[in-house]
């Protein structure tokens, strides 16, 4: 059974989550994520196990709650954090337009030089930028909990070949249990992209079951950002 008390660190890049719905506003910088055009997910902070988590109700919606960071990349960033789901999708399938949907997911926003890139990716990441969003990240690594691929599963997003998808979980969790897991951000960048990030910029914790029209209901708590000693 794992330990529930809270991992405190001085040097923990996340600020953790003292404030939010439905009492009050998020604890600052954390903003919510949502995506053009989609119904939103439900975010909240509820206490769960003598501990405030953050709670992502899915019902056909996607969205999520996003760290802002500036962090150097090529230091040896470490992000842990628990997560747990009361419900897995039926309908999901793993880096497919029509089922990209994940109970729980965790994305790690990237900054690369443009110059870095492949001519066709750079071309489309500048397009992207000048009509959509001028923040989107060159790169984004994408930790998912999946109902059909088994842990350590990985491939490019269906919707962008800058999106790397990482299975953590597969169909053999367990659900309502918390769940913790620990990644190496600069070994994992350099795995799926070919180097260190030259910035980390960001990390959403989300939820997402548009394409499928089911719904989820995922939680997550000590979210955690810091350079291994």
């Amino acid at each position: 059974m794992l330990a529930l008390a809270p991992l405190v660190h001085a040097d923990n890049q996340l600020t953790p989550w003292a404030d939010g719905p439905p009492t009050g506003e998020w604890s600052a910088p954390w903003r919510l994520a949502d995506i053009p055009k989609l119904k939103p997910s439900a975010r909240s902070l509820v206490e769960q196990d003598g501990r405030m988590v953050l709670r992502i109700e899915a019902d056909a919606a996607a969205g999520g709650l996003l760290h802002p960071l500036d962090l150097p990349g090529e230091q040896p960033w470490q992000l842990s954090w628990q997560w747990r789901t009361e419900r897995k999708l039926e309908q999901a399938r793993f880096a497919t337009r029509e089922g990209d949907d994940y109970a729980a997911r965790v994305y790690v926003l990237l900054d690369y030089p443009l110059a870095s890139l492949p001519f066709l990716t750079r071309q489309k990441l500048r397009l992207a930028r000048t009509f959509y969003d001028p923040q989107l990240p060159a790169a984004t690594l994408s930790y998912v909990w999946d109902n059909r691929k088994p842990p350590g599963s990985h491939a490019r997003s269906a919707y962008s070949e800058t999106v790397e998808m990482l299975v953590l979980r597969g169909p053999q969790a367990p659900l309502g249990q918390w769940l913790e897991e620990r990644r190496d951000l600069r070994a994992d960048a350099i795995a799926a992209f070919g180097s260190a990030p030259r910035r980390i910029l960001g990390v959403v914790f989300a939820a997402d079951s548009d394409n499928t029209g089911e719904r989820v209901e995922s939680y997550f708590a000590t979210a955690q950002l810091q350079v291994e000693p």
